[in-house]
This record gives structure tokens, C-alpha cells and sequence, in this order.
């Protein structure tokens, strides 16, 4: 910048801008106008200009003049304005002695919200620039800068600007705001940088990436391995901390035209919102928070008041000082998190046989000691006494963004560590399984069932009855056939289930010589054809009811088979009732080969559910209860096996 000095027309200059000011706007104090000329480096306007607040929106000048205005100097204090601030004004002018026109940069005191400059014309307010939180992108007086505004000055002439800041932030900041030239702004940017240390947008910018990699790594864990919702929240609650880094500095840009509102800031503020509603709902479907009552509660009153928040912040942002509870909401929003925190870190200390929480427990610890160390001083409006070393790191560091980042990599390793316990539980299942497959063809080839059909055989043979010789051979090799294909799977269709115990039944009747009764009543709507079963799941306790309850009975007696179906609790009832001796009486005679056979049965059949339930995830229960008549003699026994349909 060339500026030759004038001193006779900066004279005058100066006198008229004197004269001039203290007429312009009425009810504002007398202050002196900002001289620009060669010598101008860097001038505050801390007593070159002055504020006024207000809860309306002014947009006139005329309503300007309606406005209390203050000197702007040291003695204002943070916290001096209501909470209902709306808007912020800053006046000042400026005499330029140069004989040039030239662009002097007004540097913000600090980030606020959008912040407009506008020159004073012809009795009326000019737009020059805008720049602070809100401002698009495309709209900033400086490019890519939020604290600076260009100010064009013009050669030997009187301006007057105006600065708005609109407030929509409760305990306005006050502001200092000072002009400089550009070579010294350039300087003092680079400044900046050099002493931060670190650079800020990098840091966002490595933290944007990192939420990035969370997400890819939780989609693949979701969609190709585990279909947990544990990976899905955790999947959307790190795009949502992806967005929010990556707007913060600008790596993504989202505005357009037609929604001027709609800009990079407002979804910055917004993406906080669904990051902790996903965050909550990934803490209580990995940490099995459903066990806790009293905590599942608490972590649905959170969920809702971040709901509420969706409604409450655009309120807000249009009616600031409109509401006292909107006012608590923002203001404490974190206070419910923060509670949440404190408890789950309590809950999830480490135990035994869950070894994994302790990353969790870590974690959460760090996160909630991060959340109460930046914000409970603000709550206590203890800034103030407060040591430097607290200021310093509050400025320098982004300490709840690095606790995320800690949390977010210790709940990984926990994931980690949990699908590691899984995969081991699930070898050992598999292991279970596969021993319970064994253990179901020995028991479906029993030694005493086949000795006792090849006896019946034979008999038939000896008493030259062909007929029934061959068909009691015939109905051992379809069960034979069927025993040995149905060991071999997991699951098999109601239907060959029905078929299996026909044959078994069919054989046991005719052995017996019409001495076993019985009937298989099946409910019209229950789908044979389709439901899965784990096979072998009826025939023990069918084999149970003839050893104990009927085979002591000279007379012999009936078993009833009774299979429905209910659609509400989506599960399959299975009922063998029998007419029998009981369990008590049949206890008594201790019939080895029935005791045997018994105690073996019902054990792998136990055995066997309690895998089915847990690989797929099913609650098949099984109920056995002794039936008594009015005078308290046993009249037999009842089997109920609920199975969930899975």
C-alpha cells in the first residue's frame, strides 16, 4: 500500500467525521473515527466504536436508532448480556487519508454465530460481507476464514459499518474486534498456524478419516459376518461423527441455492444429535443393558430427550428467547449423557467371565472424565477461578473430541474381544453338536430296541406268519433308513419327524401286541410341511412314557401325541400325555433297562436343546408334570415342548 500524507485534508477529514458522527445516529455516545493512512498496521476499536444488544430483529437503520448504545472498551464483561441475546451490534467509521481506494481486514474477536457487515449509505444499511458460524461456504467475505471480514475503504472519504453478530448461543462472548492491513492479517495467520500445535483442520480432518474407517470396518463385520445390531449402530453413529468432523472444516460441502439455510454449519450442529442417539443405542445393545431395569429406563429417557431435541434446536435457532425450557435443554443438554456414562461405567467394571468390559469400562471412564472436565465448569460459571494450565488446554485441545476417539477404539478392541469369546463358544458348540449327532445314532440304533425288533422278527418267522414277518421288517428298515439320514442334520421338516415316530410306534404296537394305544392329533393350521424341527426331539420322551408308564401296566394302556401351533408367540406346542404308572411309581420299581435308557435319552435330548437354543437363538423349553386324579393316585405323565420357530 502507497499512502501519501496529506496532513492539511486529513485535517479536515478528521474535524468532519467528528462533527459529522455525533449528529448521525441519535442516542449513540460520541467516539473518535479509525484514521487509515500510511502508517495504519493494526488499530482496535476497543474506544473507537461502539455496541448495542437486542432481542429483536433489527434490519432498518431507523430501528437502529431506537437501541441503548455503549462505549465498547475493556470494562465489558462475559456474561454482562441476558440470555436472551438476539443481536449484537457494532458501529464504527473510518477516515481515510489515502488517495487510493483500498481493503483493510476486520478481524473478529472470536468465532461466533453468521456475522454481517454493512456500510451505512444514503440512509440506509449496505451489505459488504458476512463471515462466522451459519455463513455459507461461498458467501465468506474472506475465503475460507470465519473470523475475518473484508473492509473496503475508500480514498479521502468518511464510512460508517455496522456489525451485526447474530447471537443464537446462550452467555454471549464479548467481542474486540480491531482492523489491520493485509500484510499483517497474512502474518498473523501464519502465526496462528505455527503456534498451534497442531493444526486444527488436520486434526479434524485425521479424526473425519478415522470415523470413516470405523464405519467401513462395521459394515463389513455387519453385512458379511455377524449380522449384529451391535456393528450397525456402531457403523451409523461413526458416519454420523464422520459428517460432523468432515463439515466442521469444510472437507464436504452441502448447500444449495434454493435452501440458503441449509448450509455446512447448520448440519454440523445438527449431526451431534443422531451420533449420540446411535452412540446410546450401541451402548445398550453391546453392553446388555435390557438386564438392568432400572438402567434400561434411564437409557430410554435419554434416547427420547435427544429426540426432543431434534424439535427443540431449530426452535431455538428461530425463537431464542422465546423459551425457558428450551433455554435448560440447550444449555444442560449433556447432563443426561453425562449421568448415563457415569452409570454404565459403573455397570460394566470388570467381572469375571467378562473379561471384554474392561475396554469398555475404560472407555466409558474416559469419556465421562473428558465430558465433566470441559463442561460442569460451564455450568458452574467457574471459569474464572480456574487455573491457566485449564485454559490453556481447554484452548489447545479438543479433549472431548480425543476421548471419543480413545472410547471408540477401546469399544472396538471389546468388540474384538467379545467375537473372539464367541467364535470360541460357537468350536465348542460346533464340538457339542457333533458329539450330540454321535450320541443320537447310538441312541436311535439302541442295542436293546434292535435285539427286541430281531427277536419279533423271528418270531414271526417261527410261528410262520410271513405277513407280518415282512412287514415288521419292512417298517424296521424305512426307521433304520430314516434314523440314520436324519443324524446327519441339524434340522428336518415336522413332517419326517411324524413319520419316524409312526414307524417307531407302529413297531413298539405290534410288539407289544395291541397292549400300546395311540393317537396323534395335529392342529389344521400347523404347517408340517414347512416348520423345522431338530430331529429326533419327540422320540425319547414317547420312548419314556412306554418303559415307565406302560409297559408296567398289565392292560397296557395309550399315549396321545398332540401337536399346535400359536402364531402370536410364534411357537410350536408339542404335548405326550400318557396313561401310565407316573414317574414316582416307575422310580420305584427301577426297572434297569428303563432306567437306563431313560437317564440316557432325556439327557442328550436336553443336551441337544440347550445347543439348538443357543446357535440359533431359540427359547424351546420343555415341561414335565405328574398327573394325579381326585384321589391323589398317579393317572400318568405330561410332556409339553414349546419350541420357538426360528
Amino acid at each position: 500500500m502507497i499512502i501519501k500524507n496529506s496532513s492539511l485534508i486529513t485535517f479536515f477529514i478528521f474535524v468532519y467525521a467528528i462533527l459529522g458522527n455525533s449528529f448521525s445516529v441519535m442516542g449513540q455516545p460520541v467516539v473518535k473515527s479509525v484514521v487509515v493512512n500510511y502508517e495504519t498496521k493494526k488499530i482496535s476499536l476497543i474506544n473507537n466504536s461502539f455496541y448495542a444488544v437486542s432481542k429483536k430483529d433489527n434490519k432498518t437503520i431507523r430501528q437502529l436508532k431506537t437501541l441503548k448504545w455503549h462505549m465498547l472498551d475493556t470494562t465489558l464483561q462475559e456474561g454482562e448480556f441476558a440470555d436472551t441475546v438476539r443481536q449484537f451490534w457494532l458501529h464504527f467509521s473510518t477516515v481515510s487519508a489515502l488517495k487510493k481506494d483500498t481493503t483493510l481486514i476486520l478481524k473478529l474477536g472470536n468465532k461466533n454465530e453468521e456475522s454481517l457487515l454493512y456500510e451505512y449509505k444514503h440512509n440506509q444499511l449496505v451489505l459488504v460481507g458476512r463471515t462466522g458460524f451459519g455463513s455459507r461456504i461461498h458467501d465468506l467475505s474472506v475465503k475460507g476464514d470465519y473470523w475475518r471480514l473484508n473492509l473496503p475503504i475508500k480514498q479521502q472519504s468518511v464510512q460508517q459499518f455496522y456489525l451485526l453478530i447474530n447471537k443464537y448461543q446462550y452467555n454471549v462472548a464479548h467481542q474486540y474486534p480491531y482492523l489491520e492491513a493485509f500484510d499483517t492479517a497474512y502474518q498473523e495467520k501464519v502465526e496462528e498456524l505455527i503456534s498451534a500445535p497442531t493444526s486444527f483442520k488436520n486434526l479434524k480432518l485425521w479424526v473425519a478419516g478415522f470415523y470413516f474407517a470405523v464405519f467401513v470396518y462395521c459394515c463389513l463385520k455387519y453385512y458379511l459376518q455377524r449380522r449384529l445390531k451391535s456393528y450397525l449402530y456402531c457403523a451409523l453413529a461413526s458416519i454420523s461423527l464422520f459428517l460432523r468432523y468432515s463439515l466442521q472444516v469444510d472437507a464436504l460441502v452441502f448447500e444449495m441455492d434454493w435452501l440458503p439455510w441449509l448450509n455446512n454449519d447448520f448440519i454440523f450442529l445438527l449431526s451431534f444429535i443422531p451420533q449420540s442417539i446411535f452412540y446410546i443405542l450401541f451402548l445398550s445393545e453391546f453392553l446388555q443393558v435390557k438386564q438392568n431395569k432400572w438402567l434400561n429406563i434411564y437409557l430410554k429417557i435419554c434416547l427420547l430427550q435427544w429426540l426432543l431435541m431434534l424439535i427443540i434446536m431449530p426452535v431455538h435457532f428461530v425463537w431464542p428467547e422465546q423459551s425457558e425450557i428450551t433455554k435448560i435443554f440447550w444449555k444442560y443438554n449433556a447432563l443426561p449423557f453425562i449421568i448415563l456414562l457415569l452409570w454404565l461405567s459403573y455397570y460394566t467394571r470388570p467381572k469375571p467371565n467378562r473379561g471384554y468390559l474392561k475396554f469398555a469400562f475404560i472407555g466409558l471412564v474416559t469419556l465421562a472424565v473428558a465430558f465433566i472436565f470441559v463442561v460442569v465448569p460451564k455450568w458452574l460459571f467457574a471459569y474464572s477461578y480456574l487455573p491457566d494450565w485449564y485454559h490453556h488446554l481447554n484452548a489447545q485441545y479438543d479433549l472431548i473430541t480425543l476421548a471419543f476417539v480413545v472410547d471408540t477404539i477401546l469399544f472396538l478392541t471389546a468388540l474384538a474381544y467379545k467375537d473372539r469369546l464367541d467364535e470360541l463358544e460357537l468350536i465348542n458348540l460346533k464340538i457339542k453338536n457333533t458329539e450330540n449327532e454321535h450320541k443320537i445314532l447310538r441312541l436311535q440304533m439302541n442295542p436293546h430296541f434292535i435285539f427286541n425288533c430281531l427277536n419279533s422278527i423271528n418270531l414271526y418267522i417261527e410261528q410262520n406268519d410271513s405277513s407280518l414277518a415282512s412287514d415288521y421288517l419292512s417298517k424296521f428298515s424305512q426307521l433304520m433308513r430314516l434314523s440314520l439320514v436324519h443324524s446327519r442334520k441339524e434340522k428336518i421338516v415336522l413332517t419326517e419327524e411324524i413319520i419316524s415316530l409312526r414307524l417307531y410306534l407302529e413297531m413298539e404296537s405290534m410288539r407289544f401286541k395291541g397292549k400300546l394305544n395311540y393317537v396323534f392329533d395335529i392342529d389344521d393350521h400347523v404347517d408340517a410341511d414347512f416348520i423345522e424341527i431338530p430331529p429326533m426331539l419327540i422320540q425319547p420322551y414317547i420312548e419314556n412314557a412306554i418303559w415307565h408308564g406302560l409297559m408296567h401296566k398289565k392292560q397296557g394302556g395309550k399315549i396321545s401325541i398332540k401337536i399346535s401351533q400359536d402364531f402370536t408367540a410364534q411357537t410350536l406346542n408339542i404335548t405326550i400325555e400318557d396313561d401310565g404308572i407316573g414317574r414316582v411309581k416307575a422310580g420305584e420299581l427301577k426297572s434297569k433297562a428303563a432306567e437306563k435308557d431313560k437317564s440316557y435319552g432325556t439327557l442328550i435330548t436336553s443336551e441337544r436343546i440347550a445347543v439348538f437354543n443357543k446357535k440359533f437363538n431359540a427359547n424351546t423349553q420343555v415341561h414335565i408334570k405328574d398327573l394325579y386324579n381326585e384321589n391323589n393316585e398317579a393317572t400318568g405323565t405330561l410332556v409339553s415342548i414349546n419350541l420357538h420357530l426360528v
